[in-house]
Parts: structure tokens; C-alpha cells; sequence
């Protein structure tokens, strides 16, 4: 049961699948709320990653694994 105090949204889990760094700095990853296979991929500075995790609360996904014979 959810505490109604706490708004649903808030009360959502959010995940994070990194997908790599550039030489830059920046980190790529996928972010989705309470379905992991539904996400949008962005991409942040590594110090504003750290912050937008840590404000979400994310819960991390290994990385994806390549299926065999699928191309890119």
C-alpha cells in the first residue's frame, strides 16, 4: 500500500540503465519510470547525472546485453 502522503508520482520507482561515457564527460543513459522497457535516453554532464540520480532516487539496470543477430 502507498502512504497517501506521499504523491503516486513520487511513489513510483525510477530506473537507470547507463549506456556509456563520452571522452567529454557526458554520460548517456535510458531513464523510465515504473516500467524499465519504457524509457527515454538522454544524456548529462557526470556531476549533473550524479544529481538528477540522487533527486530520483533510481534504482540502477545492468547494461543491456546484445541480441545475438540483431544489428544496430
Amino acid at each position: 500500500m502507498i502512504n497517501q502522503s506521499v504523491p503516486l508520482f513520487e511513489a513510483t520507482p525510477r530506473y537507470v540503465r547507463v549506456g556509456g561515457r563520452t571522452p567529454e564527460g557526458f554520460v548517456q543513459f535510458a531513464f523510465s519510470v515504473s516500467d524499465p522497457e519504457l524509457n527515454v535516453e538522454l544524456i548529462m554532464p557526470e556531476p549533473m547525472f550524479e544529481a538528477f540520480c540522487s533527486v530520483n532516487h533510481v534504482r540502477f539496470l545492468p547494461p543491456e546485453t546484445p541480441v545475438a543477430g540483431q544489428d544496430d
